[in-house]
């Protein structure tokens, strides 16, 4: 079998927290990454499993991310996608924040983080981090 690779997409804010969670993602799983903040035209052929990562601003995820899977929508079909938000809330509030943004980029397999969670890991992210990354 011609195993491919596996790609986090990216877009972050002035926090960096989504780059920090994009960074070690890519780290944990051997991942390629990319930042759509600095590249925007990026070939997704080589991978089989793409991961997409915003936070969230004015309750809604940003630009970058939203717009790259518009405009990829026929190279990303067939593909295992991802999604993982980093966002203030840690409750029903990010729970339906979550599903919003899933639904509006069509990936079902989403997830968020808040950095202050109960639960944290040994490199002070949210433990639920590396339950999403043992799914990938």
């Amino acid at each position: 079998m011609n195993r491919m690779g596996k790609a986090v997409i990216y877009a972050t804010g002035m926090t960096k927290n989504t780059k920090k969670l994009a960074e070690y993602i890519a780290k944990s799983i051997g991942a390629e990454i990319f930042n759509l903040k600095e590249i925007t035209k990026i070939d997704v052929s080589g991978f089989d499993e793409i991961i997409f990562g915003t936070g969230i601003h004015a309750g809604k995820p940003y630009k970058p991310v939203k717009e790259f899977i518009e405009n990829n929508k026929e190279s990303l079909a067939g593909k295992k996608l991802f999604l993982f938000i980093s966002c203030m809330y840690n409750d029903e509030k990010g729970d339906r924040q979550c599903e919003t943004v899933s639904n509006d980029f069509g990936i079902s397999d989403a997830v968020y983080f808040n950095k202050k969670a109960e639960e944290m890991n040994e490199a002070g992210f949210p433990a639920a981090v590396d339950e999403f990354i043992k799914r990938l």
